[in-house]
């Protein structure tokens, strides 16, 4: 009973914290760790305890797949350089900066407790980079410069974290050798990508093989598939994260060959809101860790606290911020790189290094100390672990929109304006197979006007968006004026239906078979 009380009240807080974010247009994730951590101190309120391993397993593996499937991997491809830079050399570099911060100024805090510290707050979250800069109209390198780090960055940070950890249990091993040590983290990261490469094969395999047998049947397979790569991945020591990250890249990569229309509708709606409750499960959960974290601290003063907390969070954002503009600058002293392309716009890169936001995964691995018997002042790196997570979502993510204004930095329009390239290179192209058509005769001559007459209007209002994006042309005007009927003729129609079924002339069940069609077609228009 008391779990279910506080899986009821968990969803309640998703409910009104998620109605208020939208109210106020921010971004979720920084409202739910604030709501959280205000209710954590409600008095009477069920604490909750989590296990670690369950928020790696039951959190990660979900969204850090839906995220790699949707992530365009010719962006990936082209920004690799400077994600492998961030997911990796600034990783690392955060984690000897605050290790080496953290064992001077902290009294009786081993080097390698430090390097421990340094691991868990070192990588950003893919799920608050991604919900934060989308919502915020960035340019699509800078998301996908975000994004991609987001995805990589885990495995660096979880290799050093478990080397941390068994030079403390070794008492004296070399902490700094170990987590530079090549071969650990070459052997983590390609078993991890082989073990992912590996369970996509298999999970395209067989839904090809179930793909006539409905739609339940599919979703099962894809909500099944990120858990069993994660799993996989494991007994090999290889990286879980980056597993579920490669199956994600190559189902994703190849399910417009293979998923039907339908299918692909329902599962994006079932993704949709299976991945919003995650979300707001771990965020409100990272602002409820505060209270029993805080209870288990005994030997400092919250002067103390306070101070080292300053000083640990002003390193990870500096260092970021240090990092960030040699890496993306320095390239561009050699030739070769100067003609593939211009450097960066300096405000673009500050936005990068300002955007730095952590979460789960840190979360987690803070949480999982619990268990290391042998580990020194365990609340004191937990606390520190939080209030970096604390700063960096809530400082960080609410101070980005006005900086994003003030540097006068936004969507620069490059996915639009290939959306409508897209859509009128598609037109052009069934306007020619009409042609065929016609002359092979293997079509009613009144089908093909009509086919012909709706692509003919369409090609002409994105040639005219193409030429133009500004104006407002009769095209348009005579596009948007038509959607506007035909969404005010469906309306009518389900009007009709409703009436239909509130008089018991038809029965629910086909009430919603239409009701999904006219769904489906409003979905279609777009002003």
């Amino acid at each position: 009973m008391h779990y279910a009380v506080i899986f009821v009240l968990l969803l309640a807080f998703v409910f009104g914290l998620g109605l208020l974010a939208r109210r106020l247009t921010i971004p979720y994730p920084i409202l739910f760790v604030i709501g959280g951590l205000f209710i954590s101190f409600v008095p009477h309120l069920p604490r909750l305890n989590i296990d670690p391993e369950v928020i790696f397993f039951i959190f990660l593996p979900p969204l850090l797949y839906i995220q790699a499937f949707y992530t365009s991997w010719r962006d990936f491809r082209g920004e690799l350089r400077a994600i492998m830079l961030l997911a990796i050399g600034l990783v690392l570099a955060t984690t000897v900066a605050v290790a080496y911060i953290a064992h001077w100024m902290i009294p009786g805090l081993s080097l390698a407790a430090g390097f421990v510290l340094g691991a868990i707050i070192s990588p950003p979250d893919a799920i608050a980079a991604s919900a934060i800069a989308q919502k915020l109209g960035l340019p699509r390198q800078v998301v996908t410069i975000l994004e991609g780090e987001s995805l990589v960055n885990d495995s660096t940070s979880l290799v050093a974290y478990k080397i941390a950890l068994g030079a403390i249990a070794m008492q004296g091993a070399p902490i700094l050798g170990g987590i530079w040590l090549p071969g650990t983290f070459i052997y983590v990261s390609a078993a991890g990508i082989a073990v992912g490469l590996g369970v996509g094969w298999v999970a395209d395999w067989v839904r090809r093989r179930v793909i006539n047998d409905g739609a339940n049947i599919v979703l099962t397979v894809s909500i099944l598939t990120p858990f069993v790569s994660y799993l996989a991945a494991e007994p090999l020591g290889a990286s879980s994260v980056l597993a579920v990250v490669t199956t994600g890249l190559y189902l994703g990569w190849g399910s417009p060959e293979v998923i039907p229309a339908a299918i692909r509708l329902q599962a994006q709606s079932v993704w949709d809101m299976l991945i919003y409750l995650l979300n707001g499960f771990i965020f409100v959960l990272i602002g409820l860790q505060l209270p029993g974290i805080l209870h288990g601290i005994v030997d400092y003063s919250w002067s103390q606290l306070l101070l080292y907390a300053l000083v640990i969070n002003a390193t990870c954002i500096l260092v970021r911020i240090a990092w960030i503009f040699p890496g993306a600058y320095a390239p561009y002293m050699f030739k070769s790189v100067r003609k593939l392309k211009s450097p960066p716009d300096w405000r673009e890169v500050f936005i990068v290094g300002w955007s730095g936001m952590r979460g789960i995964v840190s979360l987690a691995a803070a949480l999982a100390l619990e268990g290391q018997s042998n580990f020194p002042q365990v609340h004191v790196v937990q606390f520190l672990a939080f209030s970096v997570i604390l700063t960096t979502l809530v400082f960080q993510g609410l101070t980005l929109p006005p900086i994003i204004r003030y540097l006068g930095v936004g969507d620069d329009g490059s996915a639009a304006q290939e959306e409508n390239e897209a859509r009128h290179r598609i037109s052009e192209f069934v306007l020619r197979k009409l042609v065929e058509a016609r002359e092979e005769a293997s079509y009613p001559v009144s089908a093909l006007d009509t086919i012909e007459r709706l692509y003919q209007e369409r090609a002409l209002a994105l040639q005219d968006a193409l030429a133009d994006q500004l104006g407002w042309s009769d095209h348009r005007h005579h596009l948007v004026s038509t959607r506007r009927l035909h969404r005010a003729m469906l309306a009518q129609q389900r009007h009709t239906l409703i009436e239909m079924r509130r008089t018991g002339q038809i029965g629910d069940d086909v009430m919603h078979k239409i009701e999904h069609e006219l769904d489906l077609e409003e979905a279609r228009l777009k002003i």
